[in-house]
């Protein structure tokens, strides 16, 4: 008896295959995001890792980031479907997001920040999303929101419109050249960015006081929309998940201004018990 689970995210493409007791093994592919590659990329991808296994499986749970928009969501459901059924008679494939808040708790809120992010919460009947919204305008205080605004921040040194070019020890650019070219390159490369979240956090361990502003920053919106969906689904705590989590300093910023709201905020457990939690393992 195998089971697969998989994580699509917008960093990596997770799989798990479970044996009905325990994850036996895993791997470990490019994204497939619908935000970060797009409806016929994710599709195509994840019917080519689930193919390569060349086997039929007892059931396949898939966590999807970014199917927000219900029309979105029913046309990659409704291919993958499809393609997917000749290697699973049970096939589910549900929100990310709401799949982080199964691993923890029937309802209730949580909150993703890894390239992008979102907070998202479910009553027990109707699903609230706040940030969220993609790199363009939205994913608040996300790896990439981040990286961004340490650019941003850097090329204003580089140009002479700071003062404070406390950035500029924190990059790998020496000249503004050398930012430039990588700016033009990479503009529409989200994970390129959200790279340059580690060094502003670097910069904020070594109490820079503009990183820290822009942490502060950030860190009091995404609060305030945890605050909104805690009280739409009327909760204190709020799980939390994703690679931005990695960082005590990122954490620490995190829990400290929810704290102020009267929010608790607690580690989210591994999304394999929610991919189980789908297939009613």
């Amino acid at each position: 008896m195998e089971y697969l689970l998989i994580d699509a995210g917008g960093t990596s493409t997770k799989v798990f295959v479970y044996d009905g007791e325990k994850v036996v093994r895993q791997y470990k592919y490019e994204p497939a995001s619908i935000d970060k590659v797009g409806p016929y990329k994710s599709v195509l991808r994840l019917s080519s890792i689930i193919s390569s296994f060349n086997k039929k499986f007892n059931g396949i749970a898939i966590s999807l980031a970014g199917i927000d928009s219900e029309v979105m969501a029913k046309e990659v459901k409704s291919q993958l479907y499809q393609l997917l059924s000749k290697y699973a008679d049970k096939v589910i494939i549900e929100h990310d997001a709401h799949v982080v808040l199964m691993s923890n708790a029937n309802k209730g809120c949580i909150t993703i920040a890894g390239t992008g992010s979102i907070v998202y919460g479910f009553d027990g009947s109707k699903r609230i999303i706040k940030g969220d919204r993609g790199w363009l305008v939205g994913d608040i205080c996300s790896g990439f929101w981040l990286g961004r605004e340490f650019l941003h921040e850097l090329l204003r040194e580089f140009q002479g419109l700071s003062n404070d070019k406390s950035l500029i020890q924190f990059s790998n650019f020496k000249t503004e050249e050398d930012l430039v070219r990588f700016l033009y390159k990479n503009s529409c490369n989200p994970a390129k960015i959200a790279q340059y979240s580690v060094n502003l956090l670097n910069a904020v361990k070594r109490n820079s006081t503009k990183a820290v502003r822009i942490l502060n920053s950030c860190m009091s919106e995404f609060s305030t929309l945890v605050q909104i969906v805690c009280k739409a689904v009327n909760s204190n705590v709020v799980y939390y998940f994703g690679g931005m989590y990695e960082s005590p300093v990122y954490v620490s910023f995190f829990s400290r201004e929810l704290e102020k709201k009267g929010i608790k905020s607690v580690k989210s457990k591994s999304v394999i018990n929610g991919l189980l939690r789908l297939l009613e393992l």
